[in-house]
């Protein structure tokens, strides 16, 4: 199998992290498959690391056509992986080196015998929704993925007031949000930024979206979900006539005349699961359900 790995690209990593990336290199080594890595990110570990990996490796500066792409790091090294792997329908395996990890969610520990199973093709892939974000202006640019794996927020650029976001389902008027920003998340989403805010937890796989504001002023404010069919129109007021738009933490300033749209992607992320390794099973891991805090003490 030909496997492509991605990891942080981010200075301040640690030297672990970058001793776990070279050890997933050598599993990979071990298990038979062919590797290869982005040149840019390749030299940027140390130099013992490149000495054991380079000569089993191919560096490349583009995503070849390989079997697997593997993201080891964390969840946003994880989103970055996604943007590069895009609509080329390439499965993608997240190897958790950094904490939280609900994208990322192979611990290190499990490296090699996850290895072991994909080689014998003993494992499944679930098909991730995104949302698309589109303008009624010419951004987003030819640099700025519009694609989110996670969600799409509206929130403040550079003034301490609240915003106004106009919000309409199918053309059809919901209410306009006061509050300091607006998180639209799909399933995957749902564990990550709108889940900070108060928003559902959905299985991976539901077909739905999640509005969430960020501290509405309207207490009644609750997170809603709608059919990932629907097309959300949003338009901002600002006191500063200037509002802040992030897709998966890429982020532009937009003018709050530019309004935006958010449906589903025409296409999907495909993401390789260990098979009896569930999502509810992540939920209690990483969310500590269930565990009593005392015994801990």
């Amino acid at each position: 199998m030909k496997f492509a790995l991605f990891g942080s690209m981010f200075p301040d990593r640690t030297a672990r992290a970058e001793e776990q990336f070279g050890g997933v290199c050598l599993s990979i080594i071990r298990c038979g498959g062919e590797l290869f890595l982005p040149e840019s990110f390749f030299h940027t570990l140390p130099g013992h690391i490149q000495y054991r990996i380079g000569p089993f490796c191919e560096l490349v500066e583009t995503l070849p056509p390989v079997d697997m792409v593997l993201s080891v790091g964390g969840d946003g090294t994880f989103l970055r992986t996604a943007a590069t792997v895009g609509n080329t329908g390439i499965p993608v395996l997240g190897i958790n080196t950094g904490r939280l990890g609900f994208l990322a969610a192979i611990n290190y520990s499990d490296v090699d015998e996850t290895l072991q199973e994909v080689m014998r093709n003993d494992y499944k892939v679930e098909e991730r929704s995104l949302l698309k974000l589109t303008t009624d202006e010419t951004f987003p640019p030819d640099d700025f993925n519009a694609h989110a794996l996670n969600e799409v927020a509206i929130s403040k650029q550079d003034t301490a007031s609240m915003l106004s976001i106009h919000a309409y389902i199918n053309n059809d008027y919901l209410t306009s949000y006061q509050a300091d920003g607006l998180v639209v998340a799909t399933p995957s989403g749902s564990t990550a930024y709108s889940l900070s805010i108060g928003g559902s937890i959905l299985a991976p796989t539901t077909p739905s979206m999640i509005l969430s504001a960020i501290a509405p002023h309207n207490l009644t404010s609750r997170s809603l979900v709608v059919d990932d069919n629907s097309l959300i129109s949003l338009k901002v007021e600002s006191r500063s006539h200037m509002y802040l738009v992030s897709v998966d933490g890429q982020s532009r300033v937009l003018d709050e005349t530019v309004s935006i749209q958010v449906r589903k992607a025409d296409y999907t992320l495909r993401v390789v699961k260990r098979i009896g390794h569930t999502f509810y099973e992540t939920l209690r891991d990483k969310l500590m359900w269930g565990a009593d805090v005392r015994k801990q003490h």
